[in-house]
């Protein structure tokens, strides 16, 4: 499955309970800058791309949107639908963005969390492009593993990742915060977009053996093991926590929010 990504983010919906139980939520000030940067207000039409199990398509429906989110796989739409019931303007699709046919009217934004890098690189910006209004905006959210609190847990991580099969590595670090490169810099030189603006953020998160292993058992390289190593790199993984760093990591994240002004046509 590594050398195949359609397979690998289709493997999400096979552990939709769990992501919807162990994929932690985003930060509040995370959320806060997506919404803002995307302009979304009361009645505010806006697209969400790739909704998994409803992490940010919540926040999007409080604020009062008509929201169409779009997921891949159904039961992650499954369990966003469940979120959303409260809001009767949120309604979640079941189809690939690449392939879902536009709505005639326009969108005041479209957004995408943690998902945008899944989507075909030939398609993503002209057809949100497409789907956006003159002055509409496409707003990203990438979140990144970085190093910082947790650096300890990497480096003893490390020989259960080459055991299964998950590196190849004699020797891995993350990179600092400082080392991560802007994501999606193309989107600078595509002409249906204009006023590209990023904000960052950096955040520790504690992690409880369940709650870290939860997590890595909704990861798409995890899941591409055959069953018993995917078992046995997830034992590995909560001994090692539960044994060397009791019970509890911490891992530094960074959030990237990037977002861009659709041009008028002919512009």
């Amino acid at each position: 499955m590594e050398g195949d990504p359609r397979r690998r983010r289709e493997s999400f919906d096979a552990v939709a309970d769990l992501y919807a139980a162990y994929r932690p939520d985003y930060p509040p000030e995370v959320i806060s800058a997506v919404l803002d940067a995307a302009n979304v207000v009361p009645a505010s039409r806006v697209l969400e791309i790739g909704c998994g199990t409803g992490q940010l398509s919540l926040p999007i429906a409080q604020a009062g949107a008509v929201l169409t989110a779009v997921e891949l796989g159904p039961h992650l739409a499954a369990i966003a639908r469940r979120r959303l019931e409260p809001w009767p303007d949120a309604a979640v699709e079941v189809a690939e963005f690449e392939t879902w046919p536009l709505p005639l009217a326009p969108f005041d934004a479209v957004l995408c969390a943690n998902a945008f890098h899944w989507l075909d690189p030939e398609i993503r910006y002209a057809k949100t492009a497409q789907a956006l209004r003159a002055g509409g905006a496409l707003t990203v959210l990438a979140p990144h593993l970085v190093r910082g609190g947790g650096d300890d847990f990497v480096q003893l991580s490390q020989t259960f990742y080459r055991r299964w099969g998950l590196s190849d590595q004699a020797t891995f670090e993350l990179p600092t915060s400082h080392d991560v490169p802007p994501s999606y810099p193309e989107l600078e030189l595509r002409p249906e977009f204009g006023a590209v603006r990023r904000l960052r953020f950096e955040t520790l998160r504690p992690f409880t053996t369940e709650t870290w292993v939860g997590m890595l058992g909704t990861d798409s390289l995890v899941n591409g093991l055959d069953e018993a190593s995917r078992r046995g790199f997830l034992s590995d993984i909560a001994a090692l926590i539960e044994q060397r760093l009791d019970g509890v990591i911490m891992r530094a994240y960074l959030y990237e929010v990037i977002s861009a002004t659709r041009v008028e046509e002919g512009r």
